[in-house]
């Protein structure tokens, strides 16, 4: 039986974005002056805080579970209430690490401390903890309330594997690739004494590559694989080469199939270079779509990759955050000047990534409406025309958000249902490069 907190969030919850702020929030307070004496009490406070919290999450959980017990409410309606409310607790939980990490002063105190201070990976850890342990409750009350009700199994060994399945479905893989950066950082900053301006670019530039290529490596650690069948791999290894992807050899890129237990419609592409490169298919989209709207979720991705959409979401942060360094450099007298510069960070980061990622979205459509023609070669159930791969397209988005009323909204870093499927009625035109 699934954890039951995997129940609940294939109602809609999506928590890309809040996991999105969570991270960038955390670590947007590293900087954060002391409200007082940093000390250890600024551990104790803020670990009575999160404790109270968690106890709040499962209180929670627990009220839904009499109330079923005592037939005052339906299981549906109660753990619909309970998400609400969980939801809720999420939320309110950033300005709880607001409070830790500035108010408890937890951010100075991480700052001072000896084997912490030159290492901004270590303190991002610390920095994190708050916000993570908040997200891990919430998770935790969702499983105790499906335990205590016969949905999921009690035992404490599937208790551990469905908070590790939530923090692999989500925040990893946000988390480790900041914190492989945030490494590369302190390995500069240790080795700058040691080494010339140039001999330094040259290190930062080789780190970011061994970073990039590694990469594909730590997601096929974290995402739970299984056998690919061989009808599968000879079709999209048929698709990938006429499209000029390489699946063979030490260059080419390999096909993963990816095991969520049947709740995940999604696809998505690991690596920014071409050896080690992974393209990840979950089990639904390969055993529930037609091979039609499978050829276009594959395309879409080979889009991505097509038009470096990954690399361009990327630049486009950097400008948010040079403005955050010259709106920080404006109140550099006052103590509060990075935080406000963090905050102004924050703000663009989010308004420019949101647009960039719309954009880049409606391109993969109509770039894999291109790719589709051209790998399906005309074969019985592929798009002969742009038209056809069009309307599988939309067919493909309308079969993978079906149940999910969240998943056909805007979201922060998708179009909406509806935007796609229009934009798709007239792509634009696009040449490939």
């Amino acid at each position: 039986m699934k954890p039951f907190w995997l129940v609940l969030n294939e109602q809609g919850i999506n928590l890309s974005f809040y996991v999105f702020l969570l991270v960038l929030v955390s670590l947007c307070c590293g900087a954060a002056p002391g409200w007082s004496e940093p000390s250890f009490r600024s551990v104790i406070a803020s670990v009575a805080l999160v404790a109270g919290w968690t106890i709040l999450c499962h209180t929670a959980a627990r009220m839904m579970v009499l109330q079923v017990r005592r037939g005052h409410m339906r299981l549906r309606d109660a753990a619909r209430m309970l998400e609400i409310q969980l939801d809720i607790f999420r939320w309110l939980g950033l300005p709880v690490v607001l409070v830790c990490l500035g108010a408890f002063s937890l951010a100075a105190w991480t700052r001072e401390q000896p084997i912490l201070e030159s290492s901004m990976m270590l303190q991002s850890i610390v920095l994190l903890t708050p916000g993570i342990t908040i997200l891990l409750a919430t998770w935790s009350a969702e499983h105790v309330f499906g335990a205590r009700l016969g949905l999921t199994d009690s035992t404490l060994r599937n208790y551990f594997v469905s908070l590790w399945s939530g923090l692999r479905g989500g925040p990893v893989w946000l988390i480790i690739p900041t914190m492989m950066f945030l490494l590369l950082g302190d390995l500069a900053e240790w080795s700058q004494p040691l080494a010339t301006g140039n001999a330094l670019a040259i290190g930062i530039a080789v780190g970011i590559a061994v970073i990039a290529f590694l990469l594909p490596w730590v997601v096929a650690q974290v995402i739970r694989q299984e056998p690919l069948s061989d009808e599968d791999r000879e079709t999209i290894s048929l698709w990938l080469e006429r499209v000029g992807v390489r699946t063979r050899g030490w260059g080419g890129m390999r096909i993963v199939r990816w095991n969520t237990n049947g709740r995940v419609f999604n696809a998505l592409v690991a690596g920014l270079f071409r050896p080690g490169r992974l393209l990840l298919l979950s089990d639904r989209v390969l055993d529930e779509l037609p091979r039609g709207q499978v050829l276009m979720v594959v395309m879409h991705e080979v889009a991505h990759v097509r038009r470096w959409h990954v690399p361009i979401r990327m630049a486009a942060v950097a400008p948010a955050w040079f403005v955050s360094i010259w709106v920080g450099s404006l109140f550099t007298n006052e103590a509060w000047g990075a935080t406000v510069g963090g905050l102004a960070g924050l703000l663009l980061t989010v308004g420019t990534l949101s647009a960039v990622a719309y954009l880049t979205e409606w391109d993969a459509d109509a770039v894999a409406c291109k790719l589709a023609v051209k790998a399906g070669n005309q074969a019985e159930g592929m798009p002969a025309t742009e038209a056809e791969a069009a309307g599988m397209m939309a067919a493909a988005l309308g079969r993978v958000t079906a149940g999910h009323p969240a998943a056909r909204r805007a979201s922060w870093l998708h179009p909406s249902l509806a935007m796609r499927v229009k934009r798709l009625a007239k792509p634009p035109r696009i040449h490939l490069i």
